[in-house]
């Protein structure tokens, strides 16, 4: 890596870390690109060298840490071997406790500047499955991957749809959200 390509990634880790440092203490509407700019010690037009403004910040530090997140799933080849334990995997395993970073990138109040998150985020789950090397990105497997996900992903921000203290309602939502992955996948199920 050259200088120029580490003062690069020098800087823009400046600005990401005075960007979550000002999350912590502000919604992200109120945070100017001069306070950012003195935080990250470096100027305004430096800042824009990197972002057009504070929105695309966030856009990026939203997606970092969305793909940070799923990265470090263990569910993703699980889909094409058991999909009960898949579902159990990707709903119901225990994630660790968010980190005030994380949180404060995922309050209500800064999420509405981001109204293309979830396409981001379905994207990202679905190249985590596309990395596991078993399904071939095209059209079809999208469309598949999309309709699939986007229901479990429907079900992680509406916590109160399954009872998860029931283990009936656990159960019958894993054999409900399994017997979808079959149907979208059965070539991996021995049913096609």
């Amino acid at each position: 890596m050259s200088k120029t390509d580490l003062r690069v990634t020098k800087t823009k880790r400046a600005i990401q870390q005075a960007g979550l440092a000002l999350l912590l203490k502000k919604p992200l509407n109120k945070i100017t690109i001069t306070e950012l700019a003195q935080m990250a010690l470096i100027n305004k037009g430096t800042f824009y060298l990197h972002y057009a403004d504070i929105y695309a910040l966030y856009d990026e530090l939203l997606a970092t840490a969305a793909n940070k997140a799923v990265q470090g799933s263990t569910a993703y080849p699980l889909l094409f071997q058991d999909s009960q334990d898949f579902v159990r995997e990707f709903l119901f395993a225990e994630s660790p406790a968010l980190q005030p970073e994380q949180l404060a990138l995922l309050k209500p109040e800064n999420l509405r500047f981001a109204p293309d998150f979830p396409k981001v985020l379905l994207n990202i789950f679905k190249q985590a499955i596309y990395a596991v090397g078993k399904l071939p990105a095209n059209r079809q497997n999208d469309l598949k991957l999309t309709f699939l996900l986007n229901g479990m992903i429907s079900l992680l921000v509406n916590p109160t749809l399954i009872d998860r203290g029931d283990p009936a309602s656990v159960d019958f939502t894993v054999q409900l959200v399994s017997r979808n992955v079959e149907a979208t996948f059965p070539e991996f199920y021995g049913l096609a």
